[in-house]
């Protein structure tokens, strides 16, 4: 699930499908933020010709939404940078035992990676998930131990359970 508000308003912008808010508004500039030609210049891609004035402003507000839409990924981006930054030793290693500790109670790289503000791949690159997750060793009781109140596990099956 997307959580950008900009992204959902500009999905649910247009409800017909008949102008994609990600493809038809035109060429887009990622460096001044801004779309390259107007609004009135746009074919329409099923009809090929100029959309009407009424298509033309629902374009320019869709236009809106996608450049507010940019700018938001670039603060997250800049916001993530942020927060992925780990500078001294003492930071370096408090995320270490954070993310061993997640680690060892058994979390996947993905539910770390929502809990500590590290990207996935940066887990995976600087951690090994095996070298934390450990099995416990199994234990056995015998039934008849058990109605004597007696519970001392064994570590190995039986010989009436093993198969030969």
């Amino acid at each position: 699930m997307i959580r950008n508000k900009f992204y959902n308003q500009l999905i649910n912008s247009e409800t017909m499908g008949f102008v994609d808010p990600l493809t038809d508004l035109g060429e887009f500039d990622s460096i001044q933020l801004k779309f390259k030609e107007p609004v009135r210049n746009l074919v329409n891609k099923y009809s090929g010709k100029p959309y009407n004035l009424n298509w033309q402003d629902k374009i320019e507000k869709m236009r809106v939404l996608y450049i507010q839409y940019q700018k938001s990924l670039i603060l997250e981006d800049q916001e993530q940078a942020i927060h992925n930054r780990v500078r001294n030793k003492e930071s370096k290693e408090h995320v270490h035992e954070i993310v061993t500790t997640y680690l060892k109670l058994g979390f996947k790289f993905k539910e770390i990676e929502a809990k500590v503000s590290l990207f996935n791949t940066r887990l995976r690159r600087n951690w090994k998930r095996s070298d934390y997750v450990t099995t416990t060793s199994p234990e056995f009781y015998l039934k008849r131990d058990l109605q004597d109140g007696y519970c001392m596990p064994k570590s190995s099956l039986p010989t009436s359970m093993k198969v030969n």
